[in-house]
């Protein structure tokens, strides 16, 4: 199944105990920094290892973006209103739903010339192409399943192989000899040598609209990169080059490098900016090849402090493993240069990404360092792992949200992630939320050594409230990396801003062995809180409280409440991260996972001892990216729950409920006709025989904006939709009987 970040306003919607839910991502809950500006971005879902490629996903003509982010191969897209000199991007992910599936890497590059940016990515060891198809909307197909290539050109039979790319690799796709098409450099099966597949579109068929590669230089720039120093050595002899095939065997296996082509000196060839996987910097190999092919290649010095400059004193410094994107970012028709890690374990998750703005020329830059969060510093970014719960913090009687971490991660910290909770004030009204950063270390919990074994902060923090001890203020209980609790009490009684003080570490002893997701709900309904825990394995446990109210003590009934989890047969964890709610009198859960996906499970009231209904794996197809951990409540005082969910790039996306109907109460509306669909121009719409008593239409996007809002006197209308970008859109029908949502497309 396609992953849909939950772009569609759900039209179909899950039935549990004879009510309806329903949930959209809705981006306008304003979000603050703690100096009072606004994250213009909030509800982005945060950045780990991300890719960064430009490509016109409203077709409007001007150049978006997509990100792609390697941490559980996670998409995002943003669109560019076009600001000359500005940057300006919104995150729209509406535009995802027309996107594949895509794995480790991915790059937007138009191969057939035809104006439309096309996909590269990885598959199989080696590189899948989608064909953008975009007309009035946007399309993709596949061109070529995998890419093959011939090793060995100038024999009489051809040998036609998949053109390798590692995984953990970036290969460059670019116009290498300036012919009109594309061509591919990537590292051997070794890690040592560049290679060189040309791209012979323009010269067996006279255009673009193609692919055909041939290993043209199995030595390109005559360099070798040694994977133990990361040192590049120049002018390599290169004695097996072109006309042998690469070679498969010796050496050491690759471990991972990244390539990025651009023209730094006007010399009309292509500079390599190489990342590697053992260095935290950037350099840039200059190529002094004037052939009148650009075939051979001829790299004759390194810069090793890219792009330190004469605008620019800052080079990259990333730890492990960075990455060079080349686009325009700022609207003003040259390319800048964007820097992101390209590590997916153990490596820099917060301030990773560095923009350089070019100051001079695209073929002849001037790179001057602009920040180094890139679009993270417009959204909610908690580095690694994000596990936000709703909790009134101040006793104001406004939700706030406090966002349990996995961690920041530092070299400077023992251990490397300092995990944190963060805490956001709701500084709105109880029917107009938003929320501003009170601070990113709420409790001092980082400096807290909870993990008594190692005598050090805690990993991986997962907080769960209520009142353990009958006092009428909530408590907090937090989970850890290690399958532990730690129970903090709050001291300052009911209707007091909380004061929270360290109780007992691992509390209780209560140990389930990695992920601990502790939620506090009274299960089994006899008014006290019990403990349903998950864990890695995806499976969720139950520790009943067998206790009083003021005096909890938790017993272990199973490790495999209601017989079900989050793991799928192949994967290896599953992270379970339960919400346990009711709804409309019966407790429904839902449970994040490693995979991503929302797990609905009901036949939850009394069956504790029996299996849970698995009413869905992948719930309203919500997907935030890997990781997922989610929690609810009614944040806007509307009588509906609403929910946040959190993703292991460290952001939360925040879904807004619409009011639950019972289903035997739904009056049977009749069908409304809407034509043409696809609509240009003109949508018509006839409501036939449904009543106009109190009927009123509301058209609405992907996100759950209203668009337009309107009264209805004729049981026929039309609406001029010439003003709305193309894409997919709602129309709402309501009158006294109920109402009824249609989708159409506008081209």
């Amino acid at each position: 199944m396609k992953r849909i970040a939950s772009l569609l306003f759900v039209l179909s919607c899950t039935l549990i105990a004879h009510a309806q839910l329903n949930f959209f991502r809705y981006d306008n809950i304003d979000v603050l920094k703690t100096n009072g500006d606004t994250l213009f971005n909030a509800w982005a879902g945060g950045f780990n290892s991300v890719q960064f490629s430009e490509v016109d996903l409203d077709l409007d003509g001007i150049k978006d973006l997509f990100v792609f982010d390697r941490t559980g191969n996670r998409m995002s897209t943003f669109i560019n209103k076009g600001t000359p000199n500005q940057v300006d991007y919104k995150h729209n992910p509406l535009y995802l739903q027309f996107l594949p599936d895509m794995q480790h890497w991915v790059l937007f590059r138009d191969f057939n010339c035809d104006g439309k940016m096309d996909i590269f990515t990885y598959y199989s060891g080696g590189i899948r192409i989608y064909k953008n198809t975009s007309t009035s909307m946007l399309s993709f197909a596949i061109e070529d399943s995998l890419v093959y290539s011939d090793y060995q050109p100038d024999s009489i039979n051809p040998n036609l192989i998949p053109l390798y790319v590692s995984g953990a690799d970036l290969p460059a796709i670019d116009d290498i000899d300036n012919d009109g098409d594309l061509d591919i450099l990537t590292f051997d099966v070794a890690g040592t040598r560049v290679v060189y597949h040309k791209n012979m579109a323009m010269e067996n068929y006279g255009t673009c609209d193609s692919t055909s590669f041939e290993l043209k230089n199995n030595c390109w720039g005559y360099i070798k990169e040694n994977p133990s120093s990361n040192t590049v050595v120049l002018f390599d002899t290169c004695s097996f080059n072109v006309g042998s095939p690469e070679k498969f065997s010796g050496g050491n296996k690759h471990s991972g490098s990244t390539l990025l082509t651009l023209d730094v000196d006007g010399n009309n060839s292509k500079d390599l900016v190489l990342g590697d996987v053992g260095t935290n910097n950037l350099s840039l190999l200059y190529n002094s090849d004037f052939s009148p092919n650009l075939t051979a290649s001829s790299i004759t010095s390194v810069d090793t402090a890219f792009p330190a400059n004469n605008t620019s004193t800052i080079p990259v410094d990333m730890y492990i493993f960075p990455a060079g994107f080349y686009l325009d970012v700022d609207n003003d028709n040259v390319k800048d240069l964007i820097s992101s890690t390209n590590c997916s374990f153990n490596c820099l998750n917060d301030s990773n990404v560095w923009l350089y703005k070019n100051y001079n020329a695209t073929n002849n830059p001037d790179f001057g360092f602009e920040t180094n969060s890139f679009l993270q510093e417009q959204m909610i970014e908690v580095g690694e792992g994000a596990h936000p719960v709703f909790f009134d913090y101040n006793a104001d009687g406004l939700l706030d949200m406090v966002v349990g971490t996995y961690g920041v991660f530092s070299t400077s910290t023992v251990p490397n992630h300092t995990a944190s909770l963060w805490l956001y004030e709701n500084i709105g009204t109880a029917n107009s939320p938003a929320f501003q950063l009170v601070t990113k270390d709420y409790l001092g919990i980082s400096s807290i050594n909870l993990d008594i074994n190692f005598n050090q902060p805690a990993v991986r923090l997962m907080p769960t409230f209520g009142d353990l001890d009958g006092d009428g203020d909530e408590d907090l209980l937090i989970g850890d990396f290690f399958g532990y609790l730690h129970f903090f009490e709050n001291t300052a009684g009911m209707g007091n801003p909380a004061v929270f003080v360290l109780n007992q570490v691992q509390y209780q002893s209560i140990d389930v062995g990695l992920y601990a997701a502790p939620q506090l709900i009274d299960l089994n309904r006899d008014n006290l809180l019990d403990l349903v825990i998950g864990e890695r394995y995806g499976n969720f446990r139950y520790y009943e409280n067998t206790g009083t109210s003021t005096s909890p003590v938790f017993t272990k009934i199973t490790d495999t409440l209601g017989y079900v989890n989050t793991k799928r047969s192949y994967e290896f964890s599953g992270n379970s991260t339960p919400f346990i709610f009711d709804n409309a009198g019966q407790y429904m859960m839902l449970s994040g996972s490693v995979n991503g996906y929302i797990y609905h499970f009901g036949n939850i009231d009394g069956n504790l001892n029996g299996t849970f209904t698995l009413v869905d794996s992948t719930y309203l197809n919500i997907w935030e990216g890997s990781q997922t951990a989610i929690h609810g409540n009614d944040l806007d005082n509307d009588g509906t729950i609403d929910l946040l969910i959190g993703n292991y790039s460290g952001g939360v996306a925040f879904y807004k409920g619409d009011k639950p109907t019972a289903i035997d109460d739904i009056p049977q509306l009749e069908e409304i006709l809407l034509y043409p669909n696809p609509a240009y121009q003109t949508l018509n719409i006839d409501v036939r025989n449904n009543s106009l008593n109190q009927a009123r239409l509301e058209l609405i996007d992907l996100l759950g904006k209203s668009i337009l809002e309107t009264t209805l006197h004729s049981s026929r209308i039309s609406l001029n939709i010439s003003d709305l970008a193309h894409g997919v859109y709602l129309l709402k029908f309501s009158n006294e009987q109920g109402s009824k949502v249609m989708k159409f497309i506008k081209r």
